[in-house]
Formats: structure tokens, sequence, C-alpha cells
């Protein structure tokens, strides 16, 4: 599939980036392995369509699933200079809650001394729909400001490493 994508990503100059996914396994109540959920199998795809306008999308929490065997900071690492985009939320470790970064169960210290480690370039990019899904109408602006000081704190860590 990225290989017919590619070349009109090329001609248009954008770059596509593929996301580390999971599946669920009902009987286990977890999620369970797929193609890029792993940090080995996610590089392995990278390194196999071979081609720098393929890129990695680090999703934190997804990385962060119970039943996956990986983490964050590990798949950062494994992924290195392939790494040029990010999902950032919180999650309970067990569902894809989509909350706001330093309000649920993932420990952002590792996944940013990774991202520090591997020279990491580009933006974060917070998905915590969940989060703003969550927040009335009346708030939402309260809500957005929220999201601005995660996103600040997450910098602030980034910046004293």
């Amino acid at each position: 599939m990225y290989r017919q994508l590619l070349p009109f990503a090329k001609e248009h100059g954008v770059k596509i980036a593929t996301e580390n996914m999971w599946g669920w396994d009902s009987a286990k109540d977890h999620a369970s392995p797929v193609a890029c959920s792993t940090h080995d199998s996610f590089l392995e795809q990278v390194l196999d369509v071979g081609d720098d306008f393929l890129v990695a999308c680090v999703d934190v929490g997804h990385a962060e699933m119970k039943g996956l065997g990986t983490s964050a900071a590990q798949m950062i690492r494994t992924l290195g200079h392939h790494v040029q985009a990010l999902h950032l939320h919180d999650i309970d470790l067990h569902k894809d809650n989509h909350q706001i970064p330093f309000s649920l169960n993932i420990d952002y210290g590792p996944i940013v001394k990774a991202l520090k480690d591997i020279d990491y370039r580009g933006v974060f990019t917070l998905e915590a729909d969940g989060y703003l899904g969550s927040v009335a109408d009346m708030d939402i602006f309260e809500g957005v400001c929220n999201l601005q000081k995660a996103a600040r704190r997450l910098a602030n860590i980034f910046e004293i490493l």
C-alpha cells in the first residue's frame, strides 16, 4: 500500500507517517499485537518499505497498552530517526483512553528522555480527543488551556534534559 502511495507523496512533497496500532484479544481483555504494534515489527515495516518519505508516528498510548510487550520509550529508541511524528495522550495502560497527558498512568519521563536521546526534532501532537469529549461545551476553553499546559510541561521536560 505504501509503495503505491509514495509516488504521490513525493510529487507533492509530503511524507506518509504510519502509526503503531493494536488488535484486541477479547478472551484476555487486553491489546494484542498486529503489524507495527511492537517496536521490532514497526521498525521491520519501515525498513522493508525503505523510503525516507515513509516515517514513523509513535502513538505513546498504543505503545503502553497491556498485552503488547513494548513501551513508548523502547519504540522510540528502536525506531530512532524514523520517528518524525507523535501522538501524545494518556491511558490507563489497558484501554486507548486518549486523555490529557499526566492524567492517568503513562510515565512521560522515560518517553521524553528517549525523544531527547534520538534528537527528536518533530512536533508534540496531542491526541486527547477523549479528554476534550468529556469537557462540557461551556468549559471547552478551559479544556484547551489544560491541554496547552500539558504540552508545555512535556516541552519543559524535553528542554531541560
